[in-house]
This record gives C-alpha cells, structure tokens and sequence, in this order.
C-alpha cells in the first residue's frame, strides 16, 4: 500500500488522547494501515504520555503512565468519563458563599504569584490545596480512633497534547466524582473556579464534608497549599460574625478597660517596692522619676507592707483620675505628686539592674521599641551626647557594661531591630534581604553615631530568641559591637509580607531571606553564641571562661565555620554547627557568666567575634539610610 500524506494520516487519527490511542477512520472507509514510521511516532506520543495523580488520600504525587487503548471512538467532550466507566455526577451551581470563597482563592494566588521564594504555577499551588482537602478524612478517622469509615481518592490530571486537551478527574471510592477539562497551568481564574467546584462536590456528595463550611475548607485549602512552600507563610480565616446574642446587646457598651500612668513596679531587699518600668507616655518621665526609685506612697497610704499585685492595682483606674504618690529618689530627694491616669501604649522594653550594670530586656519589637531603648539610653547615659560622630573623639564610655536581654524574643517588626541596631552602631550593614520579588530586596544599613560611647555589650539569647531578634543579635556580633551569650538561637531567617484577602481573611506569605552582615544564612541555623552557657555545649562554661582570661576563645573555630552558611548549604552542616552549642531555654548560669566577662575586659574582647579579612571591607561600607 503507498504511502499516505501527512495530512490525511493526522486527519484520520484525531481521536488519539492521552488516555490511550483512540483511532477513528474515515466513515466509509477501510480501516487504516499506517505506515511503520508513522505507527513508531503515535507510539511515542502515546507511552510517554504522563499523568499527575493524587491516589489515596495523604499520599504524594506520583506519575503514572496510563495504557494504549485500541478502538473507534470520538473525542471526548467536556464532564465526559472514559468510555466503559460511570459518569461523573453533574457540578453544582456555585452559591454565593462559594463565588466569595472563589474571588478570596484567586486574589490569594494573585498576590502569591510574584512574591514566592521560588516560582510556582496556580496549577501547582491548587494541587497542593486539593492534596490538603483529600487528606480530611483520613485526618477525622485518625481522631476518631478508627471509628470513621475508611475512605479512598484518586484525583488525576491527565496532560493535554496536540491531540487533546488536559483533564482533571476525580474518583471517590472508585466512583467517578469529577471529570473535566482542565485549565491552563497558568490560568489564575480557571483554577480557582475549578478548587471551588471541587469543594462544592465535596461538600456535596461525600459525607465527612457535608457538616464544613466553605471559609473551613477553604482555610485548610490554602494552608495545604502554604505549608509546602515554607514553615511560616500561613492564612487566618476572618472572625466569625456577630452572634444574635451579640447583636441583640449591641447597644450595651463594653466596659473599658481601666487606665493607668504607665508605672510597673518590683520588689526587692529593700522596705519599699522600687520602680523597674515607666510607659514612654506615663507622665512621670516629666516629673523626673526614673528606674530604681522608691515608691514610699500611694493616696497617701505606705507601701512598706503592701502586696506588689495591690499595689499594682492600685495603680490603675477610670480614664482620667488621679493619684497622688510618693517617691524617693536615688539621690535621696522626696516627691509628692498627684498624677492623672490615661491609656499607655503596649511596652517592650523593660529595664532591671544587676549590681553595677543596667539590663534591658527586650521581650519583642513593636513600632515603638527602637524608642523605648533610646529613652532607657537617655537615662542610664545623660552626659551621652545625641551625634557622637560629630566628635573627633568619643568620650570614654560612662557605663562599666550594658545587657540587652533577647531570651523568649520571638522577633516582630524588622526595621524596629535594624533601629535599634543603630543606636549602638556607628555604621554600616545591619542585614539584607533577599528574594523573588524586587521589593522584598533590600539592604539594612545604618549611619549615625553609637549613643552608648562604645560601652560594652552583651546580648542574652536562648532557644526562643527568633527572626528580628536574630537579626538584631547577628548584626551587632558581625559588627563586634557585642558579645553573645546563651544557647544557639531559633533559627528563623524569613521574612514575610502580609495582605488582607476579600473575605477578611489575612495571608502571611514569606517572601524573603534574610542575610547577616558577614553575608551568611540565619535560616535553619540561627545566632551561635560566642559565650556558650548550655551545659549540653560541646565546651564546658568553666573551660572557655578560662581560655577567655588567657585570651583566646574555644567557640572561634564554630564561629567562622558558621559565617560561612548560605541558603544552598546543606542541613547537615546547619546541624552540626548547632550542636557546638544546643539550643536550650534561659538558665541561670546566663547573666552571671555574662558579668564576669564584663569584670575581666580583656576576657570580653577575646570573646568579640574576630571578623574575617574577606568581611571587613563590606561591613564598614557606610550607606545612606
């Protein structure tokens, strides 16, 4: 038999899918013999045909070649099975609960798109959220300890050729409950619209859904979806609204909560209960009081024998009222003032002392927090002065040493840590952050004038100190401006950016890496200290406060091998580093070791991280802010 013409052979054989080779001939014709070469082509297009599938709920993506079927058959039109299985229930007309659900979906993916640390397709997003909702029932029997009936998905995207576009199906407990042609990898709105119709099928017509609600599924969708991108982006569905017990006393308004004038108090040794905090709005800054007065008074009461949550509570009252208190300063002067109560903004920054040296613990970095350590500055240094680089020489420092105390810091507004930073540098970079997106890219750099006057400084970290506080803690080791001291720190090196979807619901997506001065990865591997006060540490906190007095320091080699840590570095030897010195909460033995190195200088700059000569040019590189 001749040849035949390309053309007529393509034309002939227009039914061949991916779920197999379909060949139709002409209607009146015989049935056709292609030619060897031809027959070896369609054979290729056919078994290297691959599949996407999700089979059995939990289970990871496989692929799946599917088989040659030989036959007469048609092209097969849209929520059409495979010849030979059940059809597909018909899809439910969308609600309007559905429709918002919808727009949240695809506003959600668009704001993702462009910002995630590595490039994904919605295709590739929604399958990870359809993963996610299959896994619901397995996740129920395992809560119901078996109780719940077993049930079994298998969703397949079977990929479109020349011959045929792409289609989705689903199968539940071997019945087909969806078959579809699929949208574009890339098509934001067709993918959306399909999760959303797949949700409504769920919710439809398989049990263990019928009871959930749109904004619940769609919660687990997109945190499905988020969860393999990195362990922090996430989404919080909106609140719930107003219940009709809620909107039927509407008109009774809530009582407020009671002011105060900013005043925190502490006991110690001594009769009366010292001042260990003041509010930045508390009008007695403006009377003069500061940390370590004495409170003798209160609405002319003595505070010697006064319970500290009494006095506490006392303290407070309706917006607007007075009292009146007495204090003793640390000069020895006494004040008998009446002081009005108003509302205090939230506080971060608490100060202590221990002997001789000051303490500010920082429990978290809020818009106000780089202020709150300036004013405690203003304090504990007065003769400081405000732009000490406007000097030749910067006066000796009037402090014998300052702790900034980061344990339990979970972190909170980056630029507040790059702040603070910069009112115990002179300059340079304080961090960078790295990602797709050209916005999320961004040098942290500062210049100005240490308004300590080059006091010495500490940093106490613990297991629990993470993200900004890191940063924080990075910079100023970088920078040999501090020495840091505890345990291996959390090791969160991400940042995120935030946006508010349609319905209310607020999306966190991480967006950024975050880079420390000496041009190292805190992600996965935190802050190592350069005093390690864990006992579990690979050196004893005896054997390296002695190499410390002889001048060296048994933390240097972990130290620059963990200056060398990037974003491609692999875990193994982020984990080995940590393990040097473990991560482990706040124990006892931190402030005191802490202290002696301050007691001994050439011990604490022995600790100082000694910078690489490859490092030195890129820190001291002074940048506009």
């Amino acid at each position: 038999m001749p040849v035949r013409p390309l053309r007529p052979i393509c034309t002939a054989l227009a039914g061949v899918t991916l779920s197999g080779m379909l060949i139709s001939g002409p209607a009146t014709a015989q049935p056709v013999q292609a030619h060897p070469f031809w027959h070896q082509l369609l054979h290729h297009f056919v078994t290297s045909s691959q599949a996407v599938s999700l089979s059995q709920a939990g289970a990871p993506p496989t692929k799946e070649a599917h088989p040659t079927t030989m036959g007469n058959a048609a092209p097969l039109p849209q929520s059409t099975p495979p010849s030979g299985t059940a059809a597909a229930p018909a899809l439910p007309e969308l609600t309007d609960e559905d429709r918002q659900a919808e727009l949240t979906l695809s506003t959600a993916l668009t704001f993702m798109l462009p910002r995630t640390l590595a490039p994904h397709t919605p295709q590739e997003l929604c399958l990870w959220g359809m993963q996610a909702l299959l896994e619901i029932p397995q996740s129920l029997k395992a809560a119901d300890q078996g109780q719940t009936p077993s049930v079994s998905f298998t969703f397949t995207v079977q990929p479109g050729t020349i011959f045929s576009p792409a289609r989705v199906s689903l199968l539940y407990d071997r019945h087909p409950l969806l078959s579809t042609l699929a949208p574009n990898k890339d098509d934001v709105a067709g993918w959306s619209h399909l999760s959303l119709q797949l949700i409504a099928l769920l919710r439809r017509d398989v049990p263990q859904f019928q009871t959930m609600s749109d904004e619940t599924l769609l919660n687990r969708f997109l945190n499905g979806m988020l969860a393999r991108l990195d362990p922090y982006s996430r989404y919080q569905s909106p609140p719930p609204p107003p219940s009709r017990s809620d909107t039927a006393t509407h008109d009774q308004i809530p009582p407020e909560p009671p002011a105060s004038v900013g005043l925190t108090l502490r006991r110690t040794r001594a009769h009366f209960p010292i001042v260990a905090a003041l509010n930045l709005n508390s009008p007695l800054w403006d009377a003069g009081i500061t940390p370590g007065d004495s409170l003798t008074g209160l609405d002319h009461q003595s505070t010697r024998q006064m319970a500290l949550p009494d006095l506490q509570s006392m303290l407070t009252g309706p917006i607007g009222s007075t009292v009146t208190l007495e204090f003793r300063t640390q000069d020895g002067h006494h004040l008998i003032r009446s002081f009005t109560r108003g509302r205090m903004a939230d506080e971060s920054v608490f100060p202590e002392q221990a002997g001789r040296y000051p303490i500010l613990r920082v429990t978290h970095f809020s818009s106000r927090t780089a202020e709150e350590v300036s004013q405690y500055l203003s304090i504990l240094l007065p003769d400081t002065p405000l732009d000490s680089s406007s000097t030749k020489s910067s006066p000796a420092p009037t402090l014998p040493g300052l702790v900034l105390d980061l344990r339990g810091n979970h972190g909170g507004i980056l630029q507040q840590a790059v702040m603070t930073a910069a009112l115990f540098l002179d300059h340079g970079v304080v961090a960078t952050t790295e990602g797709r997106a050209t916005e999320a890219n961004h040098v942290w750099s500062i210049q100005g004038g240490d308004l300590t006057n080059n006091t010495p400084l500490a940093l106490l970290v613990d297991q629990n100190t993470g993200s900004a506080a890191e940063v924080l803690a990075a910079a100023l080791a970088d920078q040999q401006r501090a020495v840091v001291a505890g345990s291996s720190t959390f090791g969160k090196g991400m940042v995120q950016v935030s946006s508010i979807m349609p319905n209310g619901g607020h999306l966190s997506l991480t967006w950024a890496h975050i880079t420390a001065p000496q041009g190292w990865a805190l992600q996965g591997l935190g802050v190592l200290p350069q005093l390690c006060t864990n006992p579990q540490g690979q050196f004893s906190l005896q054997e390296q406060l002695t190499a410390l007095r002889d001048g060296h320091s048994l933390m240097t080699d972990a130290l620059r091998q963990s200056r060398h840590i990037h974003a491609d570095s692999p875990e193994k030897a982020r984990l080995a580093l940590r393990e040097v010195c473990p991560p482990a909460p706040s124990g006892s033995a931190d402030l005191s070791a802490t202290l002696a190195l301050f007691i001994l200088p050439h011990a604490y700059h022995a600790a100082i991280l000694p910078l690489p000569d490859s490092a030195t040019s890129h820190l001291v590189t002074p940048a506009t802010p």
